[in-house]
């Protein structure tokens, strides 16, 4: 998806569009009838090409400057009509009467290791890299409309065959929409369309 005209202001601290942010925006077909969410928006630039298409947007991030910041680029652009930002550790803020047909996460998912930065909250997925994308995967079933679809950016440093176990566990069909190498890993997006015959189950 072209996000050349977006006009795009990113905070101090806050997620910057990055390579995995634009492999995640190319595997991204969002129609006029979608209700969007995106979980760790950063900066927003996935959310606001989201918001140009989709009938709703609603956009999540754990960090009161990535919402913030949200907020003001999709203000900015024109977009914020339609659109609701909401600061929330994955989706415990939203009621299960919130249900989406398109759900995207890039979370952190790299594995722990010794070393503790600033930025750990960006990159660290757990201690195995895959723990958070595990529960984002688990909260997803309870807000999909039926076939809903949800997308998710893994890392070839992570336990990747738990994440797509778990996502055939929770009654998706799962596929590799896309892939890119970037220095020392493979980082994939990761596709699951809900089956309509699905049992909602908390795991």
């Amino acid at each position: 998806m072209d996000d050349d005209r977006t006009n795009l202001t990113v905070f101090p601290g806050v997620y910057p569009p990055s390579e995995d942010t634009y492999l995640l925006l190319d595997a991204m077909q969002v129609g006029p009838d979608d209700v969007f969410l995106e979980v760790g928006s950063g900066a927003g630039l996935i959310t606001l090409t989201a918001a140009k298409t989709a009938k709703t947007v609603v956009s999540i991030d754990i960090s009161f400057d990535a919402v913030r910041n949200t907020k003001e680029n999709l203000e900015k652009n024109g977009l914020y009509d339609h659109c609701q930002v909401i600061e929330s550790n994955l989706l415990d803020a939203l009621s299960t009467s919130f249900k989406f047909s398109l759900m995207v996460f890039n979370p952190p998912y790299l594995p722990q290791d010794d070393e503790n930065t600033d930025f750990d909250r960006a990159f660290i997925g757990g201690p195995t890299g895959a723990e958070l994308t595990l529960r984002f995967i688990r909260q997803t079933v309870a807000h999909l409309l039926p076939a809903g679809r949800i997308l998710v950016v893994v890392s070839s440093l992570a336990d990747v065959d738990i994440i797509q176990k778990t996502m055939t566990e929770c009654g998706f069909v799962v596929e590799k929409v896309s892939e890119s190498s970037m220095f020392f890993e493979k980082i994939q997006v990761l596709g699951g369309v809900l089956k309509e015959d699905h049992r909602e189950t908390v795991l």
